[in-house]
């Protein structure tokens, strides 16, 4: 007899086995999972044995990636005085001749201290900075704030660490999401870019206030197209079996990368096996992907999948939960989770449920394997548990670990009460999506959404741009989102009705769901992307409806603020985009609101 929602909830999170996922932790801790090398093959090898051990399909994809190692960097100040000062240099970095380069260096504080990433991304940082063959030393390191140093006619750029760990984080400068076309190539790196630690830029500004400062610097970075291998497995349901969630995380790492992220290949395998488990009572399929090239190359396994079974993922895939450094030592604070709005309050519930903690679920960052917005699949979670306020460096994952992208993320680092903690979060939100007849998602949080960023950008425009043909598709949205919530609600009820009415239920059930997911496929590419369902957009901030947050840009394109031709150009080109932006905009939500009415 099949196990009722509660019973076969309470047999999942009672089958993660904490044991089993840290005796993984100390293999992974021996595998130095570089991609593209064997050290990345032999941590393959183990996901594929475990998983064949435990009686789980697997196939193994294979395809050709270009990726990035950083080699090695210096970097001595000359004047005013002569200094070694310790650095690294990063993947995709332009590297510069063996004899290295030597320039003046300029100092441009930022807005986004740390790995840098601007809400406001029309901002312009270097207005008022000459920084034309020059070294910019800055705080915002991300891959946005190089392309400005860049765009800007800088001849490097040094990343000064926004907190005072005495570490200095491997990172990747390239802003192109996956392997590169002929267009998104032109977007690579040009300039070398190095990291040093807070102490050390600090020292660097301070000869600044007192008068130039000149330096050298070295660094080889390795560029080549390698062989990458990525493992997904496949637990079927018995109901659905075509339709599935997505479950997945990077397997390369820094180093031996503990809490980022083997403490995420392990809960992945857990999840698998679990699954596998009770598939008997699976209503619908789990894959589960292991994704390479995350470090080395920007997200190219999980783009390559994106690319390759793009008509599965938007027919099928009713979700995407990203695994990233889940089991931190230390990490026991809820409080800030990511989804979408139609998953929020499956995000929250679940934490509350199992943590006691009130979380509250923000939109996903254009960060961590986030592939999958162009076929519209709504995401689940992305990074999860904290370490407390205060306890957290400038860093970009290992839950604030201080050792995050460095030689010290070892096993030390991690912690199997905590790992089993997320691993049970990840498994009972996931069962939600899996087992509820009509996927446990809201339209109505979404639609306001919309709303709350139109309106703002309404406010920017002040009169300059039209977003009334926008406000109006919002509002039949709205309206028929609150229907349609209400309406998913008594279908799902009423799949638990008797016999005689189990046909009219199910029909109903699939009439929803299918409704559901057409509206979820015709709207998320328009809130989530600006280069459309079929390319990826950079790595690089995404503001929900990107296109349209353009309007941030009429200010300075404004022509009473300078009288030459070209500026008088810009405003109107801009305009003549946000219009076909609009048009974009307002045909998915139109789309989205058929879907459902």
């Amino acid at each position: 007899m099949k196990s009722s929602v509660k019973d076969l909830e309470e047999r999942v999170l009672s089958l993660v086995s904490q044991e089993e996922m840290w005796e993984h932790c100390k293999v992974l801790n021996t595998i130095h999972r570089q991609s593209g090398t064997e050290g990345d093959y032999q941590g393959v090898e183990y996901i594929v044995w475990t998983l064949k051990l435990y009686g789980v399909p697997v196939e193994v994809f294979a395809f050709q990636s270009l990726v990035s190692y950083p080699v090695r960097a210096s970097m001595r100040c000359l004047a005013p005085e002569e200094r070694e000062i310790r650095c690294k240099t990063r993947a995709f970095s332009a590297p510069t001749p063996p004899q290295g380069i030597e320039g003046e260096l300029v100092y441009v504080p930022t807005k986004a201290a740390g790995v840098g990433i601007l809400e406001e991304v029309a901002i312009n940082e270097y207005a008022g900075y000459d920084v034309k063959g020059k070294i910019v030393l800055t705080e915002r390191g991300g891959p946005d704030g190089l392309w400005d140093a860049q765009k800007a006619g800088a001849m490097a750029m040094i990343h000064m660490w926004a907190s005072d760990e005495d570490v200095i984080h491997e990172m990747i400068s390239s802003p192109v999401w996956g392997t590169p076309t002929p267009e998104s190539a032109q977007n690579l790196p040009a300039i070398p870019t190095v990291s040093v630690t807070r102490a050390d830029g600090m020292w660097l500004r301070d000869r600044l206030e007192k008068g130039p400062v000149r330096l050298t610097l070295r660094n080889d970075v390795e560029w080549h197209w390698r062989e990458l291998r990525m493992p997904v497995a496949t637990v079927t349901g018995r109901k659905e079996p075509d339709k599935f969630a997505l479950v997945g995380g990077h397997l390369d790492s820094w180093y031996v990368g503990v809490t980022d992220n083997a403490t995420g290949n392990a809960c992945l395998l857990e999840l698998a096996r679990v699954f596998n488990a009770i598939k008997d009572d699976l209503d619908r399929s789990v894959r589960v992907g292991w994704w390479p090239g995350h470090s080395y190359g920007r997200y190219s396994g999980s783009t390559w999948y994106c690319d390759h079974i793009y008509q599965d993922l938007f027919d099928n895939c009713l979700v995407y939960d990203n695994i990233d450094s889940p089991g931190v030592l230390g990490a026991t604070d809820y409080s800030n989770v990511t989804a979408m709005p139609e998953a929020k309050h499956l995000a929250e519930a679940v934490v509350k449920e199992l943590t006691g903690q009130d979380s509250r679920a923000s939109r996903p960052a254009r960060a961590g394997d986030q592939s999958f917005w162009g076929p519209g699949v709504t995401s689940l979670f992305m990074l999860l548990s904290d370490r407390p306020a205060g306890q957290r460096a400038a860093v970009g994952g290992s839950g604030g670990g201080w050792w995050w992208h460095s030689e010290y993320d070892t096993l030390d680092k991690a912690d199997p009460v905590r790992l089993a903690q997320d691993t049970r979060l990840h498994a009972l939100a996931l069962l939600r999506v899996l087992q509820s007849p009509v996927p446990p998602f809201r339209l109505e949080p979404l639609a306001q959404e919309l709303r709350a960023t139109t309106e703002k950008y309404n406010a920017k425009a002040a009169g300059r741009f039209d977003f009334g043909p926008v406000l109006k598709a919002i509002e039949g949205f709205e309206q028929a989102a609150v229907k349609f919530d209400s309406r998913a609600d008594k279908a799902a009820a009423g799949s638990d009705a008797g016999h005689v009415a189990a046909a009219s239920a199910g029909q109903e059930v699939r009439a929803v769901t299918s409704a559901l997911l057409k509206a979820l496929r015709a709207i998320n590419p328009v809130l989530y992307t600006l280069h459309g369902p079929f390319e990826q957009d950079p790595a690089t901030p995404i503001p929900t409806l990107p296109g349209l947050h353009l309007v941030n840009d009429l200010d300075r394109c404004a022509p009473g603020h300078d009288a030459c031709r070209s500026r008088k150009d810009a405003y109107q080109f801009l305009l003549t985009r946000l219009v076909r932006e609009r048009n974009r905009v307002v045909a998915g939500i139109i789309e989205a609101a058929r879907a459902i009415s």
